[in-house]
């Protein structure tokens, strides 16, 4: 038997996913759905699909799991479009960077019978300095010894949340089990402040009176402080995510605030040196950061690689045996 996987969204982290998947095509059948045909067409060519499927009504009827791997501002309507084709017991896992407002939306929206776990991926530090943010940006080990959050709302029982361990663990990151609070917590600072940073940034400078100049001398800089603008959907994923996390984005823009102040109201003469030494102890805590993101000493490896059909579809297997199916009712 093989568990069909459905992943809806084959940008960078979708067709990763899928790409991470290969070598289990024994155990899990790959079914890809995107509106761009070009993503489509990268997921045929670089073996992160088994077959592709032209409706969303199409990719799930069949599904045991599906994997939205959307922009946060396309999950309500993609939940709300699928909610009668998927199957009972179905797993739906999402890789949105806030849990909160999904979680309340699948209660909302999807059948009683749905199991919903909210997946949080953290990239390889190898891939920081890669630009764009489409599929050709996806990698077989992009999440390969990172952690991967997992975050549980109140309709997935124990045996979902250790088929999503066991999933977790296919694509070689490392189950990290989290509070969906704290995790929106943590994602506001480290995924929604950058790309906040950057609307200010791109406010500032292109409704400034010498941007008419400025535009051609802006550079490297500039361009990789205002990089998440390069992605088509970042505009409605941003403007969702300050909307239904609104306690943490103004928690976030005061902290922007007061820290801008403080630098505002520094005396630069003669405290030009302690500026310089504050400005030196951020890259040392920066150097830092980054090296332990690269050795990744916090995240401990599975003791046991997890067979595929031994591990992950009998383990499925058991989760769907609960429960009587629909044609037994």
């Amino acid at each position: 038997m093989t568990v069909q996987l459905t992943i809806l969204g084959l940008g960078q982290v979708g067709t990763s996913v899928g790409m991470a998947l290969s070598e289990h095509k024994d155990a899990i059948l790959r079914v890809g759905h995107d509106k761009s045909r070009k993503a489509v067409s990268f997921a045929k060519e670089n073996d992160a699909v088994d077959r592709t499927a032209l409706t969303l009504s199409g990719a799930v009827k069949d599904a045991d799991i599906v994997l939205l791997a959307l922009p946060f501002q396309e999950i309500y309507p993609v939940l709300e479009f699928i909610a009668e084709d998927l199957k009972e017991d179905v797993v739906v896992m999402d890789t949105a960077p806030i849990k909160n407002p999904v979680i309340g939306w699948v209660k909302e929206l999807l059948p009683e019978g749905t199991h919903y776990i909210g997946l949080l991926p953290v990239i390889k530090a190898d891939y920081f300095e890669e630009f764009g943010h489409g599929p050709e940006t996806a990698h077989e080990d992009l999440f390969e010894g990172n952690l991967m959050a997992v975050v549980t709302g109140h309709t997935a029982n124990e045996k979902a949340i250790k088929l999503a361990a066991d999933f977790v663990q296919l694509l070689g990151a490392t189950p990290y089990y989290a509070d969906p609070m704290e995790i929106d917590g943590v994602m506001s600072m480290t995924h929604l402040m950058p790309q906040l940073l950057a609307a200010v940034m791109l406010d500032i400078s292109q409704n400034a009176p010498g941007w008419r100049e400025g535009r051609k001398f802006a550079g490297k800089a500039y361009s990789q402080m205002t990089n998440s603008f390069g992605k088509d959907e970042i505009t409605g994923a941003l403007a969702a995510a300050i909307a239904f996390n609104r306690e943490n984005s103004t928690r976030l823009i005061n902290d922007i605030i007061r820290s801008l102040v403080e630098l505002r109201d520094l005396e630069i003469t003669p405290g030009q040196d302690q500026l310089a030494d504050n400005f030196q102890k951020l890259q040392q805590d920066r150097d830092l950061w980054l090296d332990e993101r690269r050795n990744s000493p916090w995240v401990e490896a599975p003791k046991t690689k997890i067979p595929p059909r031994e591990s992950f579809v009998s383990r499925f297997l058991g989760f769907r045996s609960h429960k009587p199916g629909r044609e037994d009712k």
